[in-house]
């Protein structure tokens, strides 16, 4: 609990310049200021006066204490402030004089600095935290879709872009012409959307892993299969040997087997719905040197490519657009 003694009196019109002067009854109680920071308990001191330009000028000094004990210290001995606002006597109005003792219910001194700082930090936590919120909201949406896009075949996406954008313009429609609209719908919207977001970018992600970690060690590889080349396709390079790109962002065989120093053709099938793709091999994963490579195509498309076949040996094969995703071992034997 805060203690407060004030102290009021009236100075007279005609002497209230005299009671500002430096060495006058207001620097006096400036000075008292320092003498009161010493005293135990002491917590505060103001000093006032009214702005009445005609008549007497009331001057009001307050002193604020932490509590009871100290104040009836401080008034026990002097100086006190009574004690030199009474050594003005030629200043003051007589019988004006007044000193009263206070207990305060409720300030923001006995509140606490714990209290206080409580407080500040709820203040500071709405304007700091709601950009935030936005801002990470927005990049998953942003992160959330792309990798859901890239997932989806186009045939999927289109669709799914175009209801994304739809529900968004209804969202906003409903939340711009309720008038009764509560807090928790908004947030229930904000986390039905971060759900759902977060949800498809999971199932993004985790497809997206298993098209990059390949079949399970142990597992059956799927292989090319060789296939006399049709009359009057391009290329005719003895043996053709097909490889199709499937939705999504995958070969349909991750183990190609060629016979070696020998002319032949691959055919790169693009039949990932819209996705840009080709099939390339290199004599290793560093793609530092190339053994034959086919046009980019966006599906469905076909290219071919004819080339010899080098030295018996274990390659490497990849679409060069998706390399993390799309890649192969091509065996010459």
């Amino acid at each position: 609990m805060e203690y407060i003694q004030t102290v009021l009196v009236q100075i007279a019109a005609d002497k209230a310049a005299e009671a500002s002067r430096p060495e006058g009854l207001l620097a006096e109680l400036d000075e008292h200021r320092d003498y009161l920071r010493q005293q135990p308990g002491f917590q505060d001191m103001r000093v006032t006066r009214s702005i009445n330009p005609e008549g007497n000028v009331l001057l009001v000094v307050e002193t604020r204490w932490e509590d009871g004990d100290s104040l009836v210290s401080y008034e026990t001995r002097e100086p006190t402030v009574m004690s030199i606002v009474d050594g003005y006597g030629d200043l003051t109005v007589p019988n004006t004089l007044q000193v009263l003792d206070m207990e305060a219910l409720r300030s923001e001194t006995t509140r606490g600095p714990a209290a206080m700082a409580a407080e500040a930090s709820e203040r500071l936590a709405v304007p700091l935290l709601v950009p935030a919120g936005i801002l990470a909201f927005m990049l998953l949406v942003i992160y959330g879709l792309s990798r859901i896009y890239l997932e989806v075949s186009n045939d999927v996406a289109t669709p799914l872009a175009a209801g994304i954008a739809a529900g968004i313009l209804v969202v906003a429609w409903f939340i711009t012409t309720n008038r009764n609209l509560q807090p928790w719908h908004i947030g229930s919207v904000i986390v039905l959307a971060a759900a759902l977001l977060g949800g498809g970018t999971l199932y993004a992600l985790v497809n997206e892993d298993d098209a990059a970690a390949g079949p399970e060690p142990g597992g059956a590889t799927p292989t090319a299969v060789a296939s006399p080349t049709p009359s009057g396709t391009p290329g005719g390079g003895g043996t053709v040997f097909e490889v199709k790109m499937v939705p999504t962002l995958k070969f349909d065989v991750t183990e190609m087997t060629l016979p070696a120093n020998t002319e032949v053709t691959v055919r790169a099938d693009n039949q990932d719905g819209g996705v840009l793709h080709n099939w390339a091999a290199y004599n290793d994963d560093t793609a530092a040197q190339e053994i034959a490579i086919t046009d980019i195509c966006s599906a469905p498309c076909v290219k071919e490519v004819t080339f010899t076949t080098p030295a018996p040996g274990d390659y490497f094969f990849r679409c060069d657009l998706h390399p993390a995703q799309m890649i192969g071992t091509l065996k010459v034997q």
